[in-house]
């Protein structure tokens, strides 16, 4: 099934090899059965193809991580329950140093997807923007400011 083929190919493997117990606990299964469909939010309108060049920011609060900020491109954000989502924690870090991966629940206020029309009519794409989206610590995968080392691990599996 194709809808099911991000949460397979890519964040899978990155939560067998990066997550904790609990998210592998929680997400495995629901992927591999197909019961959760993923999106990747990764791209953004700016940074062309130099993807540290990101600017959706995600603001540390209590218990957790504020999200602002706007991705493109997202194939299957209008259907996804999920997505891994690149964001920058830090202005001060260098820019490959100050980024988190977060896993965000699709479903939750503060989101819109808005379908991208092709010229073929059909709609996989999408914007998505992010705005006051609440994600707990709880669903960062491996360590604040390593988001770019889980992206490039997340980038490899993509290429299977």
């Amino acid at each position: 099934q194709i809808l099911g083929l991000f949460g397979l190919t890519m964040v899978g493997p990155v939560l067998v090899r990066h997550g904790t117990e609990e998210q592998r606990g929680r997400f495995l299964q629901r992927i591999l059965s197909g019961e959760e469909i993923w999106c990747q939010g990764f791209s953004e309108p700016g940074a062309g193809s130099d993807l540290a060049a990101l600017r959706t920011k995600a603001e540390a609060v209590e218990g957790g991580f504020r999200i602002t900020g706007h991705k493109i491109w997202t194939s299957f954000a209008h259907i996804a329950q999920w997505c891994f989502l690149l964001c920058r924690t830090s202005e001060s870090a260098k820019k490959h140093e100050g980024l988190t991966y977060l896993l965000v629940d699709m479903r939750q206020p503060g989101i819109t997807v808005r379908p991208l029309r092709q010229i073929s009519g059909d709609r996989e794409f999408n914007e998505v923007f992010f705005d006051g989206v609440e994600v707990p610590t709880s669903q960062v995968v491996g360590a604040v400011g390593d988001g770019w080392k889980i992206a490039i691990s997340t980038l490899m599996y993509e290429r299977v």
